[in-house]
């Protein structure tokens, strides 16, 4: 019992040291870049389809677990990128390369517009606005089959290997998911931390107090849901990449309740947790289907009740636990209290911000 309260903690108290933090970081990256020549492709597609869920939940994450802002709409913007990729790819010829930044930018103001009027609701009603969105996805994407092929869909050609890189099709498309995935973590790890990160918590925490002391907080939600959208976009680019195929019926309510579940099972509002629910959404399905064939929504849904009893704050509380007794044998701890990012209460550091 006194395990399960523990885990239980909104924080498990892990104060490890800077380089600590930074080397694991490092080991992890190494690993992750060996992996996938000693893997078979059906292995490697497994998982860079993880590394496409961390890109999406990063930006989910920055929203939810930061801003405090619930979006079930995000497998439109998944949707978009996938498809403006597909099209732009498989139509009109252009690089793939290419299509990465365009579709960060597309959904980055398609986000924004979007979140002007949607993000003066709060809780369960912008809940519910975005649940709207999810739910036309298929429809418009349907609706629109002079561009989207419609129930048909459209094969995706693109991501070759290099001839110079002596890498299989698998093992290049992992090492691009790879490569964004990083770049996406550090960013919103910088995010997160720090004075943006504490203004971010105070608006969500102390939204009238945070405004009185000159945070913008509509703006600030709006682009954080802007960005979070073209993360979403991004994720969308590298799908279409690793399964070389969109279709409507991939991106409807069920996406949308994956990238909810992955952020809520790893460790809401922690930037780590994003990369163990992005293997819980991946791996657990596949393991209760092994389990019962027959009864695998039955036994993923039972599966994931019993961790939300069990772990209510995510995986990352059952590593912060397993790594507690080695990292108090370590010199050098941080003297915040355990304290972790996203863990510091705004009400004692709220900074004013420049509204002009």
């Amino acid at each position: 019992m006194k395990v399960l309260d523990m885990l239980r903690r909104p924080r498990a108290e892990l104060d490890a040291p800077v380089w600590l933090r930074r080397t694991t970081v490092a080991v992890v990256l190494v690993l992750a870049a060996v992996a996938p020549l000693v893997s078979a492709p059906y292995v490697n597609f497994d998982r860079s389809m993880v590394l496409v869920y961390v890109v999406v939940g990063l930006g989910l994450n920055l929203l939810t677990g930061n801003t405090g802002q619930i979006s079930l709409g995000h497998g439109f913007f998944f949707a978009v990128g996938a498809y403006l990729s597909a099209v732009l790819i498989e139509n009109h010829g252009v690089a793939y390369p290419v299509v990465l930044p365009l579709a960060f930018a597309v959904c980055y103001v398609g986000g924004y517009l979007f979140g002007l009027p949607a993000l003066r609701l709060h809780g369960l009603q912008l809940a519910l606005a975005t649940l709207g969105l999810a739910l036309v996805t298929p429809a418009v994407i349907k609706r629109f089959e002079h561009v989207t092929d419609g129930q048909a869909g459209i094969n995706v050609t693109a991501a070759e290997a290099p001839v110079s890189s002596g890498l299989d099709r698998d093992q290049w498309v992992y090492y691009l998911c790879l490569l964004v995935a990083a770049l996406t973590y550090l960013v919103v790890r910088r995010l997160s931390t720090g004075r943006i990160g504490r203004s971010l918590i105070a608006i969500r925490d102390y939204e009238a107090v945070a405004t009185t002391l000159g945070m913008p907080a509509t703006r600030t939600k709006t682009t954080v849901f802007a960005l979070s959208a073209a993360l979403a976009g991004v994720g969308g680019v590298l799908y279409s990449f690793v399964v070389q195929y969109v279709g409507p019926e991939a991106f409807g309510l069920p996406l949308a309740i994956a990238f909810i579940t992955m952020i809520v099972a790893g460790g809401l509002g922690t930037v780590p947790g994003v990369v163990f629910g992005a293997f819980f959404v991946v791996y657990v399905p596949q393991w209760t289907a092994e389990l019962n064939q027959s009864a695998a929504g039955i036994t993923y849904g039972a599966a994931l009740i019993l961790f939300i009893f069990v772990l209510p704050y995510g995986l990352i509380s059952l590593v912060r636990w397993g790594l507690a007794p080695l990292v108090a044998c370590i010199p050098g701890r941080r003297s915040d209290g355990g304290r972790s990012e996203g863990t510091k209460d705004p009400g004692l550091e709220l900074e004013p911000v420049a509204t002009g």
